[in-house]
C-alpha cells in the first residue's frame, strides 16, 4: 500500500479539477515545485511515523480511504476491507465509546469557509485480534464550492495508556481507591444535592456516619493488609443493606458516610439498628484465623436537624462521639441541645481568646515546687501553662487546654512552653525545671528540632530540665515514645512518666522507655489515709520502682498524714498544694518583683 501525498493542489479540495489552469504561468510554477514537494511529503510522513502517528486521507464523495505505510503496525489491522473505505473503518469502531469520524465531519453540520475545518476526536477501535484500543483522531476537512465536506486529511495515534491514566485519575477524584465507594468530597456533594431534593419535594431523609470500632487493634494484631480487608468487607456489608437510591462513601480511614433518601426518622432508627447487626455478624477469614469487628453509628435526620451538608456531617460526628461514649457497637441520633449549643459558643470564645493570646504572647508560666519527702525542700519546679487575659485575670490550663487539643493548637502551646522554660533556664543557673508535653508533641519533629537547637545554643541548660510525658500517651505510641525519650536524653535532659497508674501499664513497658523518674497519678495519693486499697497499691508500686532504680514522685499531696505514709513506703519526692502552691513569680525572681500567687483551682500541668 503506497503513501498518499501530503501536499496536493488545494483546488482539488475545493472540488476544482487539478489540471485546470487560470494561466500558463501558474502551471509552470507548479511544475517547478513538484520535485521539492514530493521530497517534503516523504520527509513529513517519515517524521509522523517516527512518533507513532499514522497519516490518512479520506475522499468522502467516493468513500475512499488512503493510509500511510505504518497503519498496520500502529492499529494492528491488516484487512484491506477495514482500511480502504470510511464505512469499512467504521465497522471496527466500538459502539458507544467515543465520537466517530463521520459524526465529527458530516453530521456536525459545519461549513468550510475556504480554510478547512479542524476536528479532534477520540474513540475505541478493535484490532484483528479483537483487542480494544483508544485512538486519537485529529485533522482538517475541506469542502466543495458550497462548503460541504468532500475530503479530509488527518493523523491517528494510539492513546490507550493515556486514556487509562486519565480514567484512573478521574476515578480517584470521585471514588475511594480501596473500597470503590465515593470519596468524602463526592459524598459531601451528593449530600448537598440530597438536601436540596428533600426540601424541594418536602420529604425526609437521613445521614449516618459508621465507624469501625476496633480497627486500631486489628492493625496492631494482624497488620494493615488485614485491616484494609476489614474496611472493604464492612463497606460491602453496609452497601448490601442499602436501597438502590441510598449512597455510601468512605469519609475517613475507618468511617463510612451513608445517605438515606426518602427516609422517615422511624425508618432511620430501624435501618441503623439493622446495619449494626449485619456488621456484628461479619467474620472474615485471614491467614491468622477469623477476624470480627463492630461499628458505632451517629445519625442525623434531614433536613430537620441540618440545613447544609457540612452541618449534617458535623452533627452526625457529634452523635457518633456520643455513641462511642455510651458503649461500643451502639448508635446515637443527633438532638438539638441548648446546653451543648452554649458549650459550643463558649468553646469558640475560648478558642478566639487562645489564638489572640498566642499572637500577643499572653501565655505565661506558673511554677509549682517538687520537694524532697525527707526535707520538704524544693528540688525542682514544674512549669504550668497559664493564659493572662487582657484585663489581667489569669486562667488555668484546665479551662483552655481541652479546647486547644480539639482545635490542634496544643502543639503551638507546647512550643511556647518550651521557649518560656528556656528563658528561665538562661536567666539564671539556679532553676531546675520540668515541662509537660502533649501526646501530639511526641511525634512533632518541629518541637524536637527546636528543643535540640535551644539546648545546643544554651550550654548547661539541658541538664537542668525534665520533660514529662503521660503514661497513656507513652504506651499508646510506644515506638514513637522510645525515639522521643532517646532524643531528649541524648541532649542531657531527663524524662519522667506523668500520671503513672492511670493507664495500668506494665513495668516492662516502663523499663523499655528508659525514663528517669515516675510520677504517681494523684488519684492514688489524694485521700490515701482512708483508702487501704490505695495504700496497698502504692506500697507495691514504690517497691517495684525501687527494684528498677526509678525514683518516684507522689502528686496531689493534701495533708500531713499522706506525707507520713509516703515517707514510710519510700517515696522520694512530693508535689501538691500542701507542700507548695503554683506561683507566677518563681523564687529565683523574687528579688525582681513581689510574688504573685497563681489560680488555686488547677495544679496539673499541660497534658
Amino acid at each position: 500500500m503506497g503513501c498518499c501525498k501530503v501536499l496536493r493542489d488545494r483546488r482539488s479540495w475545493r472540488g476544482q479539477k487539478a489540471g485546470t489552469s487560470e494561466s500558463s504561468d501558474q502551471t509552470s510554477d507548479v511544475d517547478d515545485i513538484a520535485v521539492d514537494a514530493a521530497k517534503l511529503d516523504s520527509l513529513g510522513l517519515e517524521a509522523i511515523a517516527e512518533v507513532g502517528d499514522v497519516f490518512y486521507e479520506w475522499a468522502l464523495d467516493k468513500d475512499s480511504l488512503i493510509w500511510a505505510d505504518n497503519v498496520s503496525g500502529v492499529l494492528g489491522i491488516e484487512q484491506t476491507s477495514a482500511l480502504s473505505s470510511g464505512r469499512g473503518y467504521a465497522s471496527r469502531l466500538v459502539a458507544g465509546k467515543g465520537t466517530t469520524r463521520y459524526e465529527a465531519i458530516v453530521t456536525e453540520g459545519l461549513r468550510d469557509n475556504g480554510s478547512g475545518v479542524a476536528f479532534q476526536i477520540e474513540y475505541a477501535i478493535k484490532n484483528d485480534q479483537g483487542e480494544e484500543h483508544w485512538v486519537e483522531d485529529r485533522g482538517r476537512w475541506f469542502g466543495d464550492s458550497e462548503g460541504r465536506p468532500v475530503r479530509a486529511v488527518g493523523v491517528v495515534r494510539i492513546i490507550t495508556g493515556r486514556r487509562q491514566r486519565d480514567e484512573e485519575l478521574n476515578f480517584l477524584v470521585t471514588y475511594d481507591e480501596l473500597t470503590g465507594h465515593v470519596n468524602r468530597t463526592r459524598l459531601k456533594e451528593l449530600l448537598g444535592e440530597t438536601l436540596v431534593d428533600l426540601r424541594r419535594n418536602e420529604r425526609k431523609g437521613a445521614y449516618l456516619v459508621a465507624a469501625i470500632d476496633n480497627l486500631a487493634l486489628i492493625n496492631e494484631a494482624y497488620g494493615f493488609d488485614v485491616a484494609d480487608q476489614m474496611i472493604v468487607a464492612v463497606g460491602n456489608r453496609l452497601l448490601g443493606e442499602l436501597r438502590g437510591t441510598d449512597v455510601i462513601g468512605r469519609c475517613s480511614g475507618n468511617k463510612f458516610g451513608i445517605i438515606l433518601s426518602n427516609c422517615s426518622e422511624k425508618r432511620m432508627h430501624a435501618t441503623t439498628e439493622r446495619l449494626l447487626s449485619v456488621v456484628r455478624d461479619l467474620v472474615i477469614e485471614v491467614d491468622a484465623g477469623p477476624v470480627a469487628s463492630t461499628v458505632s453509628i451517629g445519625c442525623v435526620s434531614l433536613p430537620a436537624s441540618a440545613k447544609t451538608a457540612q452541618a449534617a456531617m458535623m452533627r452526625a460526628e457529634e452523635a457518633l462521639t456520643e455513641a462511642k461514649h455510651s458503649r461500643r457497637a451502639s448508635y446515637a441520633a443527633f438532638e438539638h441541645s441548648p446546653e451543648r449549643d452554649r458549650a459550643r459558643r463558649s468553646n469558640l470564645k475560648i478558642a478566639d481568646e487562645l489564638l489572640a493570646a498566642l499572637n500577643e504572647r499572653r501565655l505565661t508560666l506558673a511554677f509549682q515546687p517538687l520537694v524532697s519527702s525527707a526535707t520538704l525542700e524544693p528540688v525542682l519546679h514544674e512549669t504550668l501553662i497559664r493564659l493572662r487575659q487582657r484585663d489581667g485575670e489569669v486562667v488555668s490550663a484546665g479551662q483552655f487546654i481541652p479546647i486547644a487539643e480539639k482545635l490542634g493548637l496544643v502543639r503551638l502551646i507546647d512550643h511556647r512552653v518550651l521557649e518560656l522554660a528556656f528563658e528561665e533556664l538562661v536567666h539564671t543557673n539556679k532553676p531546675q525545671l520540668a515541662i509537660n508535653v502533649s501526646g501530639y508533641t511526641i511525634t512533632d519533629r518541629v518541637w524536637l528540632d527546636m528543643f535540640i537547637a535551644l539546648t545546643k545554643s544554651n550550654p548547661g541548660t539541658a541538664e537542668r530540665l525534665v520533660v514529662e510525658i503521660t503514661e497513656t500517651v507513652a504506651i499508646e505510641e510506644i515506638s514513637e515514645s522510645q525515639q522521643f525519650v532517646q532524643t531528649v536524653r541524648n541532649q542531657g535532659s531527663k524524662v519522667a512518666i506523668d500520671d503513672f497508674g492511670a493507664g495500668y501499664t506494665s513495668f516492662r513497658n516502663l523499663k523499655c522507655l528508659d525514663v528517669d523518674m515516675v510520677k504517681i497519678d494523684g488519684s492514688f495519693v489524694e485521700g490515701l489515709v482512708d483508702k487501704p486499697d490505695n495504700q496497698m497499691f502504692l506500697r507495691s508500686f514504690v517497691g517495684l520502682a525501687r527494684n528498677f532504680g526509678l525514683p518516684t514522685v507522689a502528686e496531689f499531696v493534701t495533708c500531713q498524714g499522706e506525707i507520713d505514709y509516703l515517707r514510710e513506703i519510700g517515696v522520694e519526692y512530693l508535689q501538691g498544694f500542701h507542700v507548695g502552691k503554683p506561683v507566677l513569680l518563681p523564687p529565683w525572681r523574687e528579688g525582681e518583683k513581689e510574688a504573685e500567687v497563681a489560680p488555686k483551682k488547677d495544679n496539673r500541668a499541660v497534658s
